[in-house]
Parts: structure tokens; C-alpha cells; sequence
């Protein structure tokens, strides 16, 4: 097979390897794949490209943190893991019974510094039987 050109090399696009492997003879046309047909009846508008610059080329990714993801990052830096966390469980984690009553706590009391939040909802899952370590 054409194993001397490879992704990283850029060679072209997939359709045009399976042309080639299929003019070469290396891939019978009866083994083509499914997606081959489609291809050629109706191919894209503009040839797919690998080395195309996207109107945002030189910007920087800009990081993106939800106040739910801060809030739990701090909690298991706080508590590490205070319990296993089950996938297949309809139970929440305590992270996200943390997270649902901070943001009772945070309706309940707007003018409150986001440590202050985090005291006030530490204390009231202890009031609740939740305890934290």
C-alpha cells in the first residue's frame, strides 16, 4: 500500500489517496468504501484543505472557565475527593450538592465575597449532614 506518505505528511486529502490507491490498483474497486460514492456524486463546494487559515488564525485560545468549574476546582482542592463519584448513579456527587447550595447561599446573600460564600455553604452541608473534611 502507499505506506511511504503519511498524515503528518500532508499528501493530499483522503479522497485523493483512495483514488490513487484504487488507480494503482492496490485497493480493488469492489473494496472501496462506502463513503466513495457519495464523495463523487456530490462533492464538496470548496476542495478540503489542511493548510487553510481560519479567520482567527493568530489569536489566542482563550481560556474559558464557568464559575461552576472555578468553584469546583476549589472544592476538591478545599476537601479533596470526599467520596467516589458513581457514573451510573441518579445521585449527585457532593461536588454538585456543594455547587446547588452555593448558589442558594449566593441568592440568599448578594453582597457576599465569594470566600464568604464558600464558608456560609460549608457550614450549612454540615448543618445538613453533609460532612466535609
Amino acid at each position: 500500500m502507499a505506506s511511504f506518505i503519511t498524515r503528518a505528511e500532508r499528501s493530499g486529502n483522503i479522497f485523493s489517496r483512495v483514488t490513487g490507491l484504487i488507480r494503482a490498483g492496490q485497493l480493488n474497486w469492489a473494496d472501496r468504501p462506502l463513503w466513495y460514492d457519495v464523495y463523487i456524486s456530490s462533492p464538496p463546494l470548496s476542495p478540503p484543505d489542511w493548510n487553510v487559515k481560519l479567520p482567527k488564525f493568530d489569536e489566542p485560545i482563550r481560556p474559558i472557565f464557568y464559575e461552576e468549574d472555578v468553584l469546583r476546582a476549589k472544592f476538591y482542592k478545599t476537601y479533596r475527593s470526599t467520596a467516589g463519584i458513581q457514573v451510573d448513579s441518579s445521585r449527585t456527587s457532593v461536588s454538585q450538592q456543594f455547587i446547588n447550595e452555593y448558589k442558594l447561599v449566593k441568592s440568599e446573600n448578594a453582597s457576599a465575597t465569594p470566600e464568604e460564600l464558600f464558608e456560609l455553604t460549608t457550614k450549612r452541608l454540615n448543618e445538613n449532614g453533609i460532612m466535609l473534611k
